[in-house]
């Protein structure tokens, strides 16, 4: 599917490198690279997935920004914090490369929460932040709290026993409700980017949707939140699904107002 993407859409891929981290420069025919520039962050559980995964690949053919995909280390070779301190790092490179173009990070499930620790990190560190997030179908919270792991176990495509024995890959001996694992535990303030997310009526992880949103709104930063009736975790990477489709319409939408004109 990724290759009849490339295909279909006229995609180029080429391999870059940041700060020593490996990823992936994609771009459309109609590029329009003085209008900013996307960060990916791939999903996957954090043990799967490549800088090449369909999310980036849309965003870069529906967007017409350059979009710049990270390849982090996976699970379980790779545990906490070492992806978290790739994204950092591949970001910082980003930074330098795009100048002061608007930039935007953009994540699925286990990507949404890199990106949005990574966020926490960096400011932390004094550093800029992006102007704006999309995260879809976000794993904000990989400790198993949170009322959609009980109600949509059994209605989602894997079970949230199954999502957690994979986190645990990822997690091994790190306090799953720290921030730096668990982002939707982080303090956040009116320096937090404008954000978009999304998620499903059957994703297991909806209610990170649902208590992020009380966050963001506490913290007063601009944020909208899709739910798309009867969708399940990780529905806005497919192509020609109508739901999925209006879902990346409306995160393209979101990000229009701090594009460059």
């Amino acid at each position: 599917m990724e290759e009849a993407l490339i295909s279909k859409h006229h995609l180029t891929t080429q391999p870059i490198q940041f700060n020593g981290v490996d990823g992936l420069l994609i771009e459309s025919p109609n590029v329009q690279k003085d209008r900013g520039a996307l960060l990916n962050v791939h999903g996957g559980g954090f043990t799967m997935g490549t800088a090449r995964e369909r999310t980036a690949l849309l965003a870069a053919a529906e967007t017409n920004l350059p979009v710049y995909s990270i390849n982090y280390s996976r699970a379980p070779e790779a545990a906490v914090p070492v992806a978290l301190n790739e994204v950092v790092a591949f970001y910082q490179g980003f930074l330098d490369q795009v100048g002061d173009q608007p930039t935007f990070m953009m994540g699925s499930s286990a990507g949404s929460n890199l990106v949005v620790a990574a966020q926490l990190k960096l400011h932390a560190l004094g550093l800029p932040l992006p102007a704006a997030n999309i995260i879809f179908c976000p794993a904000l919270d990989i400790s198993g709290n949170g009322d959609s792991a009980v109600f949509n176990n059994r209605r989602d495509v894997m079970s949230a026993h199954l999502a957690l024995r994979i986190a645990q890959r990822y997690i091994q001996g790190a306090d799953p409700t720290s921030p730096e694992v668990s982002p939707l535990y982080g303090e956040l303030g009116p320096w937090f980017p404008p954000t978009f997310m999304s998620s499903g009526t059957r994703d297991i992880m909806l209610s990170n949707v649902v208590r992020f949103s009380a966050k963001l709104k506490d913290a007063n930063i601009p944020f909208q939140a899709v739910i798309k009736e009867g969708m399940w975790h990780g529905f806005n990477w497919e192509a020609t699904l109508p739901e999925a489709i209006d879902t990346r319409q409306q995160a393209w939408q979101f990000i229009l107002p701090y594009q460059n004109y």
